[in-house]
């Protein structure tokens, strides 16, 4: 059975090649031998018609209809005479005659003559006016009638050919003939071998052809995805770009500007002391300039990262926990090993976000217990683990990604699907905690 895992494992290319040739071959041999058993049925059946009309053209002839019908007159001589033109037929081993009471009136085994054959389903077929054939092997069938092929012949064809009257009205008889027709089975056996070889041949071709049709398109879907990765890559960088210089924004422009008025506010403070004439106006004014100065710094620097640009990814991590440790006064165990510096700084950005934000709720909702971080490379892919052992999450994972108290999860999942990840959080009710799982490709 086909998982997504031996797609990932495969590649979906040599899945479809694989699976498409054994198919397409398959039903190409299949197609070949309905097709020749059709051929070698009809060129049998033209065979045993040919013989039928040889003998129904014989018996007008020779008129052998008393002879079938047990009327005495008849001379013995005629009958003989009937027979040795069938005899005389090319290919043919054996022949029987019966009467409509299945009794051998007439065969080449003079042994079998007399003899009645009750249970013989072809005879009653072909008493009813129906003429049948079947192929016969020596070494597996055992009949009576059989003992007068000879031992030399293996394979032969037997039919059962009825013999009408004059008028073409009524049956009169059953000729069962025994043919050994070389020839025709050697144009079989070659065209068995030719039809095979054109059925696997066009199964081949048209294998081909669905192959690289199915390889164009598979080449351009990828390079359509490549296009829409690096699309998605820069527009996070841009958008990380945006941020900081939002950020810069906010420290240089309001901050300063809030900084100079406290300033201002600080000297007149002291004016005013000097003059006893301090306010609780004037306080609040001060105390709010202070706290919307601390507010514009605190989200000034959440919007910027400038650790990614002057530090290696590694260290820009464990500066990122020692900064959670510090803020939480909790301790976060990490394990961060064979991670590459050459990462690129979409994927980076990411990583560190998700990092930020999953510490942020494992303190937040899970009151920083057995806070861990664990991140390593595992072939092309980056792994990042997250886990607290706080209460856990009530809900499954897909009503919390669409829970609007939840939107720095969904955010996170799209930041990671749109570089082409995998994002999934796990919480089990008979297991504290929540887990939440990362994987992120690498670029070859």
């Amino acid at each position: 059975m086909i998982t997504p895992s031996s797609i990932q494992r495969w590649g979906l290319i040599r899945i479809f090649a694989l699976s498409s040739f054994v198919t397409i071959i398959t039903i190409s041999v299949v197609s070949g031998l309905i097709y020749f058993t059709f051929l070698r049925d009809n060129l049998l059946r033209h065979e045993m018609s040919i013989s039928s009309e040889f003998i129904q053209s014989v018996s007008l002839i020779n008129n052998p209809e008393a002879y079938f019908l047990g009327e005495p007159n008849n001379k013995r001589q005629d009958l003989e005479e009937y027979f040795n033109h069938i005899i005389g037929m090319p290919d043919v081993i054996g022949a029987t005659a019966y009467n409509t009471r299945r009794q051998i009136i007439w065969s080449s085994n003079p042994e079998m003559i007399g003899k009645t054959f009750t249970d013989n389903d072809e005879l009653r077929q072909a008493l009813s006016g129906i003429m049948l054939y079947k192929e016969g092997h020596t070494d597996e069938d055992a009949k009576e009638e059989h003992s007068s092929i000879p031992d030399s012949i293996k394979n032969f064809i037997e039919s059962y050919l009825p013999v009408w009257d004059t008028g073409g009205g009524n049956v009169i008889g059953v000729v069962e003939i025994y043919k050994s027709p070389r020839a025709l089975y050697k144009t079989i056996n070659e065209g068995r071998v030719l039809v095979l070889i054109v059925s696997v041949l066009s199964g081949i071709v048209l294998y081909g052809v669905l192959f690289w049709i199915v390889r164009t398109a598979h080449q351009l879907i990828e390079t359509q995805r490549e296009r829409i990765k690096q699309a998605t890559s820069r527009a996070v960088e841009l958008n990380e770009l945006y941020l900081r210089r939002i950020g810069s924004d906010l420290h240089d422009g309001p901050a300063q500007s809030l900084g100079y008025a406290l300033l201002r506010l600080d000297s007149l403070t002291e004016d005013r002391e000097n003059q006893q004439l301090q306010s609780d106006t004037f306080n609040k004014v001060q105390n709010a300039l202070q706290d919307a100065l601390q507010e514009i710094r605190n989200l000034s620097a959440g919007l910027i990262i400038p650790e990614l640009t002057d530090l290696p990814f590694q260290e820009a991590l464990l500066k990122l926990i020692k900064k959670h440790e510090t803020r939480t006064s909790t301790r976060v165990s990490h394990q961060l090993k064979n991670i590459p510096d050459n990462i690129k700084t979409s994927s980076k950005i990411c990583i560190y976000r998700v990092v930020q934000e999953g510490l942020n709720n494992a303190f937040r909702h899970g009151k920083g217990l057995d806070q861990f971080v664990e991140l390593a490379r595992d072939g092309n892919q980056l792994k990042l683990v997250i886990s607290d052992a706080g209460p856990g999450i009530s809900s499954d994972e897909k009503t919390l990604m669409n829970d609007n108290h939840h939107l720095g999860l969904r955010g996170l999942r799209e930041r990671v699907e749109s570089l082409g990840g995998s994002f999934k959080v796990t919480s089990h009710a008979s297991k504290p905690g929540v887990q939440l799982s990362v994987i992120l490709p690498l670029d070859d």
